[in-house]
């Protein structure tokens, strides 16, 4: 059982820049982590982070960087200029690009942690296959995770379902940052290994990345706040 605290980080996946603000203003001071994705970083831009850490909200940037390593390397050397705490890449671009990045990111943003994806909380076995790779989801996500512990990578990102496997075969510096939560009673949507927050604290998780649980509640503090009172 994990008794360290396990915090939520809240995914601002939202149509446009007005409805990610009006969100950020009802959470209030509760909320200390917002992750960022593609769909408002491209359309955003810096703009986005900058609002957030105005309001001393951590910002967890989720780009995915997954290419060959100079070209990742260089990616983060430009977004090393932004206030970010938290940073993906995909574990699938190999040990080259991921000691790469681990050593760019030391020299050049000291303060973030990478983070790097395994399988898609999207995906199951069946989309697994479809893709070439014959492992069983837990042994690819087992595979992914040591290699990216191997390559210097300070965290990982998996399902909640993996998390008991990843806690014991990495080392206890390592974050687990865990999407595909759903609080009891909420739909499950396009996820499709997920679990409750209490019961992912318990399998180890120290980031809980939750959206639409919060984002479409009549009440999206109310929400954040429960799933808090959930965790302690």
């Amino acid at each position: 059982m994990n008794h360290s605290k396990t915090e939520v980080i809240l995914a601002l996946d939202v149509e446009n820049r007005a409805e990610a603000d009006t969100i950020l203003d009802q959470v209030g001071s509760q909320l200390r982590w917002v992750k960022i994705g593609l769909q408002s970083y491209l359309r955003d831009g810096p703009g986005i982070i900058d609002r957030c850490v105005q309001k001393e909200i951590n910002v967890f940037l989720d780009l995915k960087l997954h290419d060959i390593p100079n070209t990742m390397s260089k990616a983060i050397e430009s977004l090393s200029v932004l206030p970010i705490k938290m940073l993906t890449l995909h574990t699938c671009a190999g040990p080259e690009a991921l000691t790469l990045c681990a050593e760019t990111a030391k020299n050049r943003m000291p303060e973030t942690t990478l983070l790097g994806v395994t399988v898609l909380t999207s995906m199951n076995q069946e989309n697994l296959h479809s893709v070439g790779v014959s492992s069983m989801v837990e042994e690819q996500v087992n595979r992914l995770a040591c290699l990216a512990e191997s390559s210097g990578i300070g965290g990982v990102v998996c399902s909640p379902l993996e998390l008991p496997v990843l806690r014991e075969s990495l080392g206890p510096d390592i974050q687990l940052v865990t999407p595909g939560i759903r609080p009891t009673g909420s739909a499950k949507g396009d996820q499709k290994r997920i679990m409750t927050p209490k019961n992912a604290k318990n399998a180890g998780a120290n980031y809980l990345v939750i959206g639409r649980p919060i984002l479409s509640a009549s009440d999206p503090a109310e929400a954040l706040a429960a799933i808090q009172l959930e965790l302690k």
